[in-house]
């Protein structure tokens, strides 16, 4: 769909729903698909500009960017979905938080304090859920443990 796709009433079916500069960046890479291509780039380079070693394992960054472009719900829904999904996963749940952290800061530098405080939100959201999913309990076995606390030092170094 491009970012100037009308609808048979002339309307852009997302234009209502997302926020000003998230249209405007869209439009400016041609359609939400280059956008999220566009995004996705973004990410990459923020790790190499910061000396990480980080390789993008999802493609959060890009299902983010397009849900973006249909509203604030859309990225709630993305998130749902994607916690939902991926919770057990230590690699996929690590990178979810790190686009989560990532989108909050970069919104927040492109001037949309709302939807950066979203995935702000978000971002404590997936870190609380995270803990509370990758809890070391009195009953777990050692094999159990040493999985969890693998998962935890992944999830906290990789954040770090």
């Amino acid at each position: 769909m491009n970012a100037n796709t009308t609808t048979k009433k002339g309307a852009n079916p997302f234009a209502k729903k997302a926020r000003p500069n998230v249209i405007r960046l869209a439009r400016e890479c041609g359609d939400i698909f280059r956008y999220s291509f566009a995004i996705e780039r973004a990410f990459e380079a923020y790790f190499k500009g910061i000396g990480s070693d980080y390789e993008r394992k999802t493609t959060f960054a890009s299902d983010f960017a397009i849900a973006e472009c249909y509203g604030d719900n859309s990225v709630l829904d993305t998130y749902r979905r994607a916690s939902a999904s991926w919770m057990q996963d230590k690699d996929y749940i690590t990178e979810l938080a790190l686009v989560l952290n990532w989108y909050g800061w970069f919104w927040y530098d492109n001037g949309e304090p709302g939807l950066s405080a979203l995935y702000c939100d978000l971002f404590y959201k997936c870190k609380d859920a995270f803990y509370k999913a990758w809890k070391i309990k009195k009953t777990d076995s050692p094999e159990e443990v040493a999985r969890k606390e693998d998962a935890q030092s992944y999830f906290f170094h990789t954040l770090d």
